[in-house]
């Protein structure tokens, strides 16, 4: 991922290092903010109430929140170069909906083709950066959702509002699935392009 990341921007060899040690560790933090909010909502129907799935919650929200700073740092990384006019131009003539269907194909991409054209519109727009903001930027989005919640678990209806926390956070799991597959495609190859002169 460091060498493909580098042929889109130049980066230094510890710049790489650290961009893919830091991706990792957020996405080794997502993974554990979901697991910490199944544990919730299943204490919230099955166990002790609330005052356990708080708990856990809050453990979920303190994930997602380590997640969302080492994203920051990653987009520090990525912003101290810039793509190039050849680079950038590939980024906007991806064909994605081919790429997609092809993640599909192999497995590798969930059935999220809403999720897939929000990303697809940000990789033209500004590529391997405009991504990790909008990853970021998601990734706070739901922890700012937990930390709402716990806010409010007095209030009655809190059990009920734990379902589209957790639907909330599957759509953040699959954005990363589907930031994680493109990502294998090597930059600037003309194979994902759409021809010149064919329809976008």
């Amino acid at each position: 991922m460091s060498a493909v990341c580098n042929k889109a921007l130049s980066l230094s060899d510890e710049d790489l290092r650290d961009k893919k040690q830091l991706a990792q560790a957020a996405g080794t933090e997502l993974t554990a903010a979901t697991s910490e909010l199944c544990r919730a909502l299943e204490l919230a129907e099955h166990g002790d109430g609330l005052a356990g799935a708080s708990v856990y919650a809050g453990a979920a929200q303190d994930r997602l929140g380590g997640a969302a700073r080492m994203l920051t740092e990653v987009a520090d990384i990525l912003a101290t170069s810039s793509l190039t006019e050849e680079t950038a131009s590939w980024y906007r003539r991806i064909d994605y909906d081919r790429l997609y269907r092809s993640g599909l194909s192999l497995g590798e991409v969930p059935h999220t083709a809403e999720l897939w054209q929000a990303f697809a519109q940000q990789a033209s727009a500004g590529g391997p950066l405009a991504i990790c903001h909008d990853m970021r930027e998601r990734t706070v989005a739901v922890a700012a959702l937990i930390g709402d919640w716990l806010q409010r678990t007095d209030d009655p209806e809190a059990a009920s509002a734990l379902p589209r926390i957790q639907s909330a956070m599957a759509d953040l799991a699959a954005y990363a699935q589907l930031v994680a597959f493109a990502n294998k495609v090597e930059p600037r190859d003309p194979a994902w392009l759409i021809p010149q002169g064919a329809a976008a």
